[in-house]
């Protein structure tokens, strides 16, 4: 148990950096800090973030590959959703998708996530403080002006360069 409370926050320190320093070409990085809403990504690459409050749900694109994601803190049953996706929901949660093609929709407060891939992305944030987000590579706690706050509206955007991935994703779909 203390490997995993020491790995974790080790492991979401290297996802940033390795977004930052080592993505392959045409990959895209986001990140969301204090995030009150939704937030949404489809795309092939990985996910490593926490939830204070709220649900995740993961559907595996890939379910045959070697990949498999990793959710801690759901203190709520697990519902599952069509036929590969999984619904998580709890306080202080989290949770990793790393390798495969995945769908993943986190909904609640304290969004906290760094995603490296390609595909789609959708924001929505919600009351009076959203929370910050950021796209390819900008890093909220040492330049604030290079984040933008969650939108009221939802904002969808591209992951990374799109050159086969046309897929769509919208919020209440599954």
């Amino acid at each position: 148990m203390r490997k995993t409370l020491v790995l974790l926050p080790l492991l979401a320190l290297a996802v940033p950096l390795a977004a930052a320093a080592g993505t392959h070409a045409g990959e895209g990085t986001v990140s969301v800090e204090a995030g009150r809403g939704k937030v949404a990504i489809e795309a092939r690459g990985a996910v490593i973030g926490r939830l204070a409050n709220g649900s995740v749900t993961i559907w595996d694109l890939t379910p045959d590959d070697a990949y498999e994601p990793v959710v801690y803190g759901d203190d709520h049953p697990v519902r599952l959703v069509a036929e590969t996706g999984v619904r998580y929901s709890g306080t202080g949660m989290r949770f990793r998708v790393i390798g495969g093609r995945y769908r993943i929709a986190i909904a609640g407060r304290g969004i906290d996530l760094s995603a490296v891939g390609r595909g789609w992305v959708t924001v929505k944030g919600e009351g009076f403080d959203p929370g910050v987000y950021s796209v390819d590579g900008a890093d909220c706690s040492r330049d604030p002006a290079s984040c933008k706050p969650l939108p009221e509206l939802e904002r969808r955007f591209a992951l990374g360069t799109l050159a086969a991935e046309k897929s769509q994703i919208r919020f209440g779909s599954g």
